[in-house]
């Protein structure tokens, strides 16, 4: 598994055993919705959305719990992750925008690694996550899904109605997700002084969101290359591309089973997208060649940073909200760059019901209704970053000049 945190950091002790405790006191008082005037104490405010998460690996958890440090000297790996699986959900930051929308972060300590073995237990977890937003939220308050928990959940059906119960709106985030990797290709275009249908894109991974990366580029770009191991999911992938109306080329490589080159095949694109759920690295530095662009959207991330810079390995799915304050470090630093899946909450909240939340699949006319009120409301794909570290502008243009070589042949 990729470590992105390349400086190690904790939240206060002090401030996070507080914090966590004020929230477990709020999750099992026995109300549907707290005065203002106990919200303004606790929280600074009612929220208008709410993105939930848990941790990526076992270390992430000791970030925001750091009073469960002891927990490492006295249990087996396995058994803490049954332990925080057990845990309340707590707040973990909030997030401040120029727009006058805030949200919080809601964190869930249970590990991808016993996610579907616990997954009634998640899902219990989940709803109760949705109680607690009830509380402290405005009405028709918009809850985002990160990580793996639209897997767990359906991709948002499965807690649709608990939310409209405590009159909450759910989204699963594929579609703020799609939106971020969408406009960091065309930024990458762009810095390229290249038409974006010249581009010849890979998609590394072409499960639900890989085929959505490959749905909204199709007809916008040059070539599609669709990369799996999984023979069903390549065949269904390429099906939906082809019967649709738009033209762009699209080739695949079966791994394993293609008698090609991978690195040479990668060689022969601009970008490489991998938007995928695993707990492997799906491709090593020496698979890649020099001046490859790839966008990492796995959860965990599943492609090696370069620390020579010899490829470029970006932080995918990220959407910079201009002006916005986040108090927390996800592993790219803190600054305006959030989660796509976080903007589409944000996004859902900003719009008060002109954008469709996405419960299920994506539907790309509302996906490209999304993209048009990102562009309006200031709303931009996020920073070049691989792990903390900035890329620059010029380093993404010596990359594509580098493909070119090979893609203009």
């Amino acid at each position: 598994m990729v470590q992105i945190y390349r400086n190690k950091w904790r939240q206060n002790f002090f401030w996070s055993l507080g914090c966590y405790l004020r929230d477990s006191v709020v999750l099992w008082l026995p109300v549907r919705k707290l005065p203002k005037w106990l919200i303004r104490t606790l929280y600074g405010e009612e929220i208008s959305f709410a993105f939930f998460v848990h941790p990526r690996s076992y270390q992430d958890v000791f970030i925001p719990l750091p009073f469960f440090s002891w927990i490492k000297l006295i249990f087996r790996r396995e058994q803490a992750y049954r332990f925080f699986s057990s845990l309340n959900p707590f707040v973990l930051n909030q997030v401040i925008t120029p727009h006058k929308v805030r949200g919080l972060v809601i964190a869930q300590p249970t590990l991808p690694e016993v996610m579907f073995e616990r997954r009634k237990e998640t899902l219990a977890h989940l709803k109760k996550m949705i109680g607690f937003i009830g509380k402290i939220s405005r009405p028709h308050a918009v809850i985002g899904l990160g990580g793996w928990f639209p897997m767990v959940c359906s991709r948002g059906s499965a807690l649709e109605e608990t939310a409209r119960d405590h009159s909450l709106i759910v989204t699963n985030g594929h579609c703020g997700t799609l939106a971020s990797i969408y406009l960091t290709v065309e930024r990458i275009a762009e810095i390229g002084k290249m038409n974006l249908s010249d581009l010849a894109i890979a998609v590394i991974g072409v499960g639900k969101m890989g085929t959505n990366v490959a749905r909204a580029l199709n007809g916008k770009v040059g070539k599609i290359t669709l990369i799996d191991i999984s023979e069903p999911n390549v065949r269904r992938a390429r099906t939906i591309l082809e019967t649709s109306e738009q033209s762009t080329e699209i080739d695949v490589f079966l791994t394993g089973s293609d008698k090609r080159p991978l690195r040479d095949v990668l060689g022969m694109h601009h970008v490489g997208v991998c938007a995928t759920s695993t707990f492997r690295n799906l491709l090593k530095l020496k698979d890649m060649p020099a001046g490859f662009i790839a966008i990492d959207d796995s959860r965990p991330e599943a492609l090696p940073r370069d620390p020579k810079n010899e490829r470029i390995i970006l932080e995918g799915g990220l959407l910079k909200i201009h002006g916005a304050k986040i108090d927390y470090d996800y592993g790219f630093g803190k600054d305006d760059n959030v989660f796509g899946c976080l903007g589409e909450a944000f996004i859902l909240a900003l719009s008060r019901g002109s954008i469709e939340p996405t419960l299920g699949e994506v539907d790309l006319k509302n996906f490209f209704e999304f993209l048009s009120f990102c562009k309006r409301n200031n709303v931009s794909a996020g920073d070049f970053k691989s792990a903390e570290c900035c890329i620059s502008e010029n380093e993404i243009y010596e990359a594509l000049e580098k493909r070119k070589r090979f893609t203009d042949k």
